[in-house]
């Protein structure tokens, strides 16, 4: 069974550990215009990734690229266990 792919545009904010996801289905054209198009206006922030996947469904997506999709509780405990380990609290 050929399965096609779907091309999704995933905008991370590092800073808040949160993954905005657009899908485009099978519209290449359309997903890698769209990626330039943000590619553009997040350049100059380096707490924005800016990235174009393809997969063959966002599920499937989510597991190759966990760490796009972490829980912004996870982010946020990580963030607080390493304060706290440079200030010698664990």
């Amino acid at each position: 069974m050929s399965t096609r792919v779907q091309h999704f545009l995933v905008v991370y904010d590092i800073t808040a550990g949160k993954a905005t996801i657009e899908p485009f289905g099978t519209d290449y054209e359309r997903a890698v215009e769209a990626y330039e198009d943000s590619e553009k206006v997040h350049r100059d922030d380096g707490n924005i990734e800016v990235v174009l996947l393809g997969s063959d469904s966002r599920e499937t997506l989510e597991r190759t690229h966990a760490s796009y999709f972490e829980l912004l509780d996870k982010h946020v405990d990580r963030v607080i266990a390493r304060e706290l380990a440079e200030l010698g609290i664990r």
